[in-house]
């Protein structure tokens, strides 16, 4: 009897574990959320990270751009590649590695030989999975099977009217044989910092995010500069944005941003037409950029050595790119109804706050990302008021976007160019002094003078 009792209690046990004891997750992200449909056009991660020339792949239409493309008989209705990239960079929160710009079959090997991400051959969560000639990205794990996210190749005769109509699946993967999975979450994240560095190489890169995976974007030039970021053995310069290695800098003492009050007072007004005229906290281009001063009349109350301190915002401007005028000033630093005084700017770091107001005491209203453009209406304190939604940016981690700036040349011996690269035939050399740049490309800036293009690394923003 105690034999039949002690079965059945068994049997009962086993039946009760089979069925109360739910499926165990592998993974568990408390803030990581499964994409189970694509973004939409209008979405703001869509906006973001898939549909923008912040996606490399839908930049050189390897993604579906809703453009007819000829050649293959049709609209771009899908691209693994492409949504890749796009979801990864949505998880990082910035642009995924610009190393990851080939084929999907290449993308196991480039970063296991760059060494850019973590890897192994379990899955994870945010991870991507890598194929012979597929990738995906890992959305959810139970047990030990990977649930992803994924596009695929493919064209269509009509034009997508919705991302609905594009080439999506989530669910068990397409394929079974991953060459690995590239742990981008496990990465050195971006933390912020708060000092200074010296460098005292002459020709050190600065790139568009952490890591020789990013694109370069020119040399710094020897000198202390303040860092903002930090990641593993890189940083953010509070200057413009751009990242370089640790490896060829010193850490140092942060440089003040006080505001200097030296030199001889005045009380005149002056005229300022150039759309991007830096303000600095001294006079000199050596002081911290604290964004543009927009066109007007202002009141120079201070002068010394070619520079003159702004009345209305307290900062410093150089005064060869301003007119001596009778009367007082009109004060329209507040004014954003003038057409002239509004410009446009591009990102120029990973993410960058949005806020309420012009400062960091200001609540964040969301993140604009590296490389979108918005126009700027209003200006206070180095911050930028975006005419899209009146939101503040930051205005020293942007570049001025078809909009003239100055720049000051000492080199002796700098080449113009026909265009912007070695390659381009040499039109003689530019005599030091002051210019114009009216248009920048891949860190060349076409003078407004002739037309030429002078490499802008050798030159200083004013």
């Amino acid at each position: 009897m105690k034999r039949k009792k002690l079965c059945s209690f068994f049997i009962i046990m086993a039946l009760v574990l089979a069925v109360a004891v739910p499926a165990i997750s592998d993974e568990c992200y408390a803030a990581f959320s499964v994409r189970s449909s694509m973004a939409s056009f209008s979405s703001s991660e869509g906006k973001a990270y898939y549909y923008s020339d912040n996606n490399l792949f839908y930049k050189y239409n390897l993604g579906p751009d809703r453009e007819y493309r000829k050649s293959y008989g049709g609209y771009c209705v899908g691209n693994c590649t492409w949504y890749a990239y796009g979801r990864a960079s949505e998880i990082l929160g910035y642009p995924l590695s610009t190393a990851f710009r080939w084929s999907a079959g290449e993308w196991w090997r480039t970063n296991k030989q760059g060494n850019y991400y973590p890897y192994g051959s379990k899955p994870k969560v945010g991870a991507i999975a890598c194929y012979s000639g597929h990738v995906a990205i890992v959305e959810k794990v139970v047990n030990g099977k990977p649930y992803v996210s994924e596009s695929g190749w493919s064209v269509s005769k009509t034009k997508p009217s919705s991302a609905s109509k594009l080439k999506f699946h989530y669910g068990s993967p397409w394929r079974n044989d991953p060459l690995g999975y590239i742990y981008i979450l496990d990465a050195k994240k971006i933390t912020d910092a708060d000092y200074a560095v010296k460098i005292s190489v002459g020709s050190l890169n600065m790139r568009t995010g952490p890591g020789t995976g990013y694109d370069r974007v020119g040399y710094i030039k020897k000198g202390t500069y303040n860092i903002v970021k930090e990641c593993g053995d890189w940083v953010q310069l509070e200057s413009n944005g751009y990242w370089i290695c640790m490896d060829y800098a010193k850490k140092v003492d942060k440089i003040s941003d006080n505001v200097v009050d030296t030199g001889t007072s005045t009380d005149y007004s002056a005229k300022i037409t150039v759309t991007n005229l830096n303000m600095r906290t001294g006079p000199g281009t050596k002081y911290s950029s604290k964004g543009y001063i927009k066109p007007g009349t202002y009141t120079i109350i201070k002068t010394d050595n070619g520079w003159g301190k702004v009345k209305e915002t307290g900062y410093w401007v150089s005064l060869s790119f301003t007119t001596k005028v009778s009367g007082t000033s009109n004060g329209n630093t507040s004014s954003n109804s003038s057409s002239d005084s509004r410009y446009t700017v591009k990102i120029s770091t990973a993410a960058l706050n949005m806020r309420s107001g012009p400062g960091t005491s200001y609540s964040s209203k969301g993140l604009v990302v590296y490389g979108s453009k918005y126009e700027i209406c209003d200006t206070k304190n180095g911050w930028g008021k975006l005419s899209k939604n009146g939101y503040w940016i930051k205005l020293s981690y942007t570049v001025p976007v078809d909009a003239e700036y100055n720049v000051k040349i000492k080199a002796d011996s700098l080449n113009m160019r026909t265009g912007p690269g070695t390659s381009y035939k040499s039109k003689g050399y530019i005599k030091p002094g002051t210019y114009t740049i009216t248009e920048t490309k891949s860190g060349w800036g076409k003078l407004k003078k002739n037309g030429y293009w002078i490499k802008l690394s050798y030159t200083t923003k004013i």
